[in-house]
């Protein structure tokens, strides 16, 4: 099948704030792929499976964003949203869940709160405000997060704040 209209769909999906990542989640075809029909059309492929054309076709298309507060574009310092994730992982909310209520991958979740970022887009910076603010006072196990999801959490984040020792001034002279 050509693959000039199912390129231009996820064109239109990128236009709407869907990232490649985003695209491939939805329809379950590679990102490598999603990356590829997003390139322009000289470099595109030319021909898709039928099952990929409807896979990506299949797709629902964003709202279009409000056109009249332009809040939300630019970016912004990532140090505090970091700030922000690392302490609701210290109560026990995993990226996982908290992708789900940021509409971003959890690797981005994670990447941000590991401080791989320095900057970040505005509106994933309010979403994840508004995220902290909504989450911080309920407790995740009864919002559904498997406890073991959050024990795991909770330790790896105690682990991430405590301090590596000093080594002992002693073992130092030997």
């Amino acid at each position: 099948m050509d693959a000039g209209p199912v390129a231009r769909y996820a064109a239109a999906l990128r236009e709407r704030g869907m990232a490649a990542q985003d695209i491939a989640d939805a329809s379950g075809v590679s990102v490598t792929l999603i990356r590829r029909l997003l390139k322009p059309p000289p470099l595109h492929p030319p021909r898709v499976s039928q099952v990929t054309a409807g896979a990506v076709l299949g797709v629902s298309l964003p709202p279009k964003e409000r056109s009249a507060p332009l809040a939300g574009r630019g970016q912004v310092d990532a140090a505090p949203a970091s700030g922000l994730l690392t302490e609701l992982a210290e109560r026990g909310w995993p990226a996982r869940r908290l992708g789900r209520g940021l509409c971003v991958n959890p690797r981005t979740v994670a990447s941000i709160r590991d401080g791989k970022y320095t900057r970040i887009s505005i509106s994933v910076d309010q979403r994840i405000r508004a995220l902290h603010a909504a989450l911080l006072p309920l407790d995740p196990v009864a919002a559904g997060v498997r406890p073991g999801d959050a024990a795991r959490v909770r330790t790896w984040a105690q682990r991430r704040r405590e301090p590596t020792p000093a080594p002992r001034p002693e073992l130092l002279a030997a």
